[in-house]
């Protein structure tokens, strides 16, 4: 950081000490030029050192900004990279961490504002990097691509950027290519799990379940505690037909975020399609716990109360679902049907 410091540039003084010889005065205009030039390098040298001290004060905030970054204090992470900017405007790496608070906060356009300053100061893969993230988040995603591919142009050996437009061009239906850059992404750092998420959810787009599977074993073997992928490999699994080792593999995610409502509700549809009716029922419940307005889930478990024989409790389930969603009831009314049905024709 010290090296980054601006320092008095001896070339302007000898420059004006090169004009000085070089001129023919009178006596008494020579000396007021010597205290003229005397007065310049003492402005220019207060001047030198009030950007130096500046800068010095300016590091100090960064830091002080990065330690509160790390400790998750976000708004005092933002108020010193701020200070930072103020005493030296020209400091790109205030800008840069200012950014990654603001993107953090969801304050995309300020983030972007942000990167774009480094940009114009220092233009390093980085910063193309973390605008191109901030303009995915935002919605941009042309945007997105065009900053991790100009972040390549400056480092092809960047593994993060081809991870990133990887996700970018995936979600854009350009499976192929999406491909392609997880695999230079693994073949840059072949120990990030990541990559052969990326990889195995680009390739479950493209019908390839066989594939994904790999890469989500892979991703495992790297990342034994990746909730992603054991979550990603359950739905692999399941277009297999293999609903005990998705059932297994929910529960894995599950162990690693019991949060996570998702896989609570589609552990628990392969629960009920497995005839574990007790195991689906507590899985949606745990689902409506985690998020309460789960219109899907109500009605799910309404059918397995259904399936149970207690009419009362499934009804009152279904009542719920359809207020929270009424375009359920032309599909839920026909497997009402159908289970009421099944269940009169048995002797």
């Amino acid at each position: 950081m010290g090296s980054s410091l601006p320092n008095k540039n001896p070339t302007e003084v000898g420059t004006l000490n090169t004009v000085k010889k070089s001129m023919t005065l009178p006596r008494r205009n020579k000396r007021r030029f010597t205290l003229l030039l005397l007065l310049l390098c003492i402005l220019l040298n207060v001047a030198v050192t009030r950007s130096q001290v500046n800068r010095r004060a300016a590091i100090d905030h960064l830091n002080r900004g990065i330690k509160e970054l790390d400790e998750g204090d976000l708004d005092g992470a933002l108020a010193d990279f701020s200070r930072a900017i103020e005493l030296d405007s020209n400091y790109f790496a205030p800008y840069f961490n200012r950014g990654l608070v603001r993107r953090r906060q969801a304050d995309y356009d300020g983030a972007i504002s942000d990167f774009t300053k480094v940009i114009e100061l220092n233009p390093i893969a980085e910063a193309y990097l973390d605008r191109g993230a901030a303009r995915k988040d935002k919605g941009d995603r042309d945007g997105a691509i065009a900053d991790y591919t100009k972040a390549i142009e400056l480092n092809d050996k960047y593994a993060d950027a081809y991870y990133n437009r990887g996700i970018a061009l995936d979600d854009k239906g350009e499976h192929d290519r999406a491909i392609s850059d997880f695999t230079r992404s693994i073949e840059l750092s072949p120990q990030q799990a990541r990559a052969f998420v990326g990889r195995g959810y680009a390739r479950m787009h493209k019908g390839d379940p066989d594939g994904a599977l790999t890469d989500y074993t892979r991703a495992i073997e790297l990342n034994p505690r990746s909730f992603l992928a054991f979550y990603n490999r359950a739905f692999a699994r399941k277009q297999k037909r293999d609903l005990d080792g998705a059932i297994a593999d929910f529960t894995k995610a599950l162990e690693i975020d019991d949060k996570d409502a998702d896989a609570f509700y589609e552990r628990g549809i392969l629960r009920g399609a497995r005839g574990d009716l007790a195991g689906a029922i507590s899985d949606f419940g745990k689902t409506i716990e985690l998020n309460p307005q789960n219109a899907q889930a109500h009605a799910n478990r309404g059918i397995i109360l259904l399936l149970q024989g207690r009419d009362a409790a499934a009804q009152q389930e279904f009542e719920t679902a359809l207020k929270m969603n009424s375009t359920l009831n032309p599909g839920l009314q026909n497997l009402i049907n159908q289970i009421v049905k099944a269940r009169q024709s048995k002797p």
